[in-house]
């Protein structure tokens, strides 16, 4: 029997082992019916065996007439949908993609077991072509999801940009305004508006997280500027925030270049934000610059508590969070463990690196290495 007439007979039984396979893949939806589990599986099916129905190409009899060329429309409106509803139902794209791998085990194994593949070579080419055509639909499939996935997530950077961050802007200046005009004393506004501060921080985490997955390298905008000019700014407005830490910046050489500034005093922040989170109270925390050939190189340093070593080989991972020792100031309760995370991803994104170096004697110091341009 020829492949596509095993399919077309036997689609049943083949559908039938797809809804007992995908009623047992485990995902985040609800539990689905028999017509929500099958989905657009008999379509597949079919737009598989009308492919393997059309001749092959006459200069390559191993290859489809649309081989390298996209899927039918059939096809490719089947696999996408299928996508559509299965990420609606919650399924992952790895649960997707293992729904494919065992329709094609319960295809070939049906069509062995009614004889297909004794006959050579037409059986061989017609099997190739099966797994072309299979290949072909997950390939849509995959595409239509992670374009999916992909829009999501810009409309969750938007929500996060606009519809949060406007109404925070309206409680710092209402804040400010009832300041000014003797409605609220300054002390209580300081509250509202480093709670803001705060807030907004988180929000700028879980953006640029939420881009750096998706778009696979942080957004920048590089021009030129002077990393001590920038620093300098960032270390006063961390001294405002935290008026208890002791700061200082040092510098010999030049320092000019271009990187994205504002992304640098982003950098910058973040450090020392750790730095205050884990190192020891009323011990300085300083940043030193330094030159090296065409690279710029600094480092945050703070004593207390080193990282333990198995810290240090994950701790610029996301989500990941150290342990605050007894001695460290207290970590701010907004913190989401990504802030690392976005350090590592700027300088990245700048064609840098950073490091970690940790212990009891000599303290902690993040050291980053950035091309001048």
């Amino acid at each position: 029997m020829r492949l596509s007439t095993h399919l077309r007979t036997n689609a049943p039984d083949i559908l039938a082992a797809w809804d007992a396979f995908a009623a047992t893949v485990v995902h985040d939806g609800s539990m689905m019916d028999p017509a929500a589990l099958r989905d657009h599986a008999g379509e597949i099916l079919a737009a598989i065996a009308d492919e393997l129905d059309r001749p092959p190409a006459a200069e390559n009899p191993g290859r489809s007439p649309e081989a390298g060329k996209g899927p039918s429309d059939e096809l490719e409106s089947a696999a996408e949908i299928h996508a559509d509803t299965r990420m609606v139902s919650g399924f992952a794209i790895d649960a997707m993609i293992t729904e494919y791998r065992a329709l094609r085990v319960s295809v070939v194994r049906l069509w062995m077991a009614a004889g297909g593949g004794r006959e050579q070579p037409r059986d061989m080419l017609d099997l190739v072509r099966f797994h072309e055509a299979m290949d072909q639909a997950i390939a849509e499939s995959v595409a239509r999801y992670t374009d999916q996935t992909r829009q999501s997530t810009e409309l969750f950077i938007g929500i996060l940009g606009h519809d949060i961050r406007n109404p925070l802007g309206t409680i710092s200046m209402s804040a400010q305004y009832l300041v000014r005009s003797g409605q609220l004393a300054a002390p209580a506004a300081d509250a509202i508006i480093n709670s803001v501060v705060r807030i907004n921080s988180v929000i700028e985490h879980v953006v640029d997280f939420t881009r750096a997955q998706s778009e696979g390298l942080m957004p920048i905008k590089p021009g030129p500027g002077n990393l001590v000019t920038q620093f300098g700014k960032i270390l006063e407005e961390t001294r405002v925030r935290n008026p208890k830490a002791v700061l200082h910046l040092e510098s010999t050489g030049d320092f000019s270049g271009t990187w994205d500034e504002g992304r640098m005093g982003q950098l910058l922040s973040n450090l020392l934000a750790n730095a205050i989170s884990y190192g020891a109270r009323g011990e300085p925390i300083t940043v030193r610059l330094w030159e090296q050939q065409d690279q710029v190189i600094f480092s945050v340093h703070n004593l207390g508590t080193p990282i333990p070593l198995k810290e240090q080989q994950q701790i610029f991972k996301p989500r990941v969070r150290g342990l605050l020792p007894a001695k460290a100031e207290q970590r701010e309760p907004t913190g989401l463990g990504l802030g690392l995370f976005i350090c590592q991803e700027i300088v990245r994104a700048h064609g840098g690196s950073i490091a970690v170096t940790s212990d009891a004697t000599a303290g902690t110091s993040f050291t980053v290495t950035l091309p001048r341009g």
